[in-house]
Parts: C-alpha cells; structure tokens; sequence
C-alpha cells in the first residue's frame, strides 16, 4: 500500500490536470447529485468547506443551501492548537479571502457547535469504499468531526479518481459515512 504522503501527490497530480470544460462537468453533476441526496434534504444544519484551488466546487452548494434556508457554517482554523470551528454565514459575502488565499467568514463570533450540525461535506484527497479519508495532513477536520452527534452525517466530496481501493487510516483518523462524486 501506498503512503499517505505518495497517495497525496498522485490525486493532487491529477486533479490539478483537469480541463476547466472538464471540471466544469464534473462540478455540476457533483452538485446535482449532493443537493438531491437525503443527506442534503434531511439536514437543517450544513457544514461545508468552501472550496480551494482545484478541489470540488462548492460554492453553488453553499448558495443553494442558503437559498432553501438552511443554517450554513464554514470552517475558520483558529490556530493549530485550537483546530477549526464552524462560522454561520448569510451569504456569500460574509467572506473574505485571507492570507492563505481561501475563502473565510469575516466575522468569528458566529460559532455554531459541532453537535449542533446535522451534515458535514467534508473536503479529501482520496477516499475508499469503506469510508476511509485522507485529508491534507493538518488533522483539523478529524479533530472537529470527533465531537459531532452520532447521528450527523459526514459526507465526501470527491471526483471519481479520488476513490482509491484502500486509504492506509491511523488510530486519530475518522470514517466518513459516504461519498458524492461524478
């Protein structure tokens, strides 16, 4: 089996490959297929990352969702020791770009607790069958995810060459309950 590290710089090698025409395509059957997902339907709180560079858009997510008056939080890394907490935004133009170059709420003080949210998108670089993830190594994602309801949903988003037949997981790492993909 390969290392996280090797399996990181395949998917990424290859998701950085993708035609625009292409990504395109892949995007929006992978939002047709999210915003029509019992997961999405039957969740009052959504969780999602806003999207980075090459990874799966989720921006249209993030507008349908507040259009159907659902409460949308996203992430804000606070510090690596402190991890991430979910920011409750209104719109899109709570956000600003920091200095990371990623879309992040302005305002912090609109925390919504882990328990409180009823459907996780969860961001990776590889995914398998089982519900196994790699993210991008800070942990932050594992560490949130921990102290959500047993009951919550945590849902992959992912192209198709992004599920990979065994991701190698380590004590700390996190099962995810399902993947939407092209």
């Amino acid at each position: 089996m390969e290392s996280k590290k090797d399996i990181r710089r395949i998917i990424k090698d290859k998701r950085s490959s993708i035609t625009a025409e292409e990504r395109e395509k892949l995007n929006q059957t992978i939002y047709e297929k999210a915003i029509n997902s019992e997961y999405y339907k039957n969740a009052e709180t959504i969780f999602i990352f806003i999207s980075f560079k090459d990874e799966v858009d989720t921006l249209g997510i993030i507008k349908k969702s507040l259009e159907d008056g659902k409460i949308v939080c996203v992430p804000k890394v606070m510090s690596k020791q402190e991890g991430m907490v979910a920011i409750r935004i209104n719109n899109l133009e709570d956000m600003t770009v920091s200095s990371y170059g990623i879309l992040e709420p302005k305002d912090t003080t609109n925390i919504i607790k882990e328990n409180l949210v009823d459907l996780t998108f969860v961001p990776g670089l590889a995914f398998d069958k089982k519900g196994g993830r790699i993210g991008y190594g800070g942990g932050f994602y594992d560490r949130f995810l921990k102290d959500m309801r047993k009951d919550a949903k945590k849902i992959g988003l992912a192209y198709s060459f992004q599920i990979i037949d065994e991701v190698p997981m380590e004590e700390h790492d996190l099962f995810i309950d399902g993947i939407i993909t092209d």
